[in-house]
């Protein structure tokens, strides 16, 4: 690539954030560019270029919860950052999104809780999570991705492309962070 990418183990889970550095900023971007089989020859700004230029994005990922108690479950194969609004849809309206496939996690609404179940499978485990909190955690993950679009639209600029408002236009667009609130009504 023609920027800086971080080394992180394959299929690592990243928090996108504002506090990322410019090599991990680097490296989602190059995941954007090879997921969405953009040609990544030439300088950053031809890069970044094309991906402006794209019909669409999607990147592989979404939402991972976590416990108090460092208990996990990530997104499985085939769920992309581009369903995470699905989560805000199932708070309003209970159907569980869109989590992956092997394993199949899924979420479900139990007495003021949400649940969200490891698989399907008879030995999956789930976390708990009151409503008030795991709402003012969907707030935390909006929040960290418009940070993410103000970070990645600094990285871009510093990177050499010409572009970086219209870089993270496009991710914005493509991944509707900023329209994330009309879910919620």
């Amino acid at each position: 690539y023609p920027w800086a990418v971080a080394d992180y183990k394959p299929f690592s889970f990243i928090r996108l954030s504002g506090k990322m550095t410019d090599r991990e900023v680097g490296l989602v971007f190059a995941q954007l560019v090879d997921y969405n089989d953009i040609l990544s020859e030439g300088s950053a700004n031809d890069v970044l270029h094309r991906v402006i230029q794209a019909p669409s994005l999607v990147l592989p990922g979404g939402i991972q919860a976590r416990a108090a108690n460092n208990k996990v479950i990530s997104p499985s194969c085939c769920c992309g950052l581009e369903r995470w609004r699905d989560w805000l849809r199932f708070m309003k309206k209970g159907q569980s999104p869109w989590l992956g496939h092997d394993p199949n996690p899924w979420v479900e609404k139990v007495k003021g809780l949400v649940r969200v179940w490891s698989d399907t499978k008879a030995k999956s485990f789930h976390i708990d999570f009151e409503k008030s909190k795991f709402e003012a955690e969907l707030s935390k993950v909006q929040q960290d991705l418009s940070a993410f679009l103000a970070r990645s639209e600094e990285w871009a600029g510093r990177v050499g492309c010409s572009e970086p408002t219209n870089l993270s236009g496009k991710f914005d667009e493509c991944f509707s962070i900023s329209r994330w609130q009309r879910f919620l009504r």
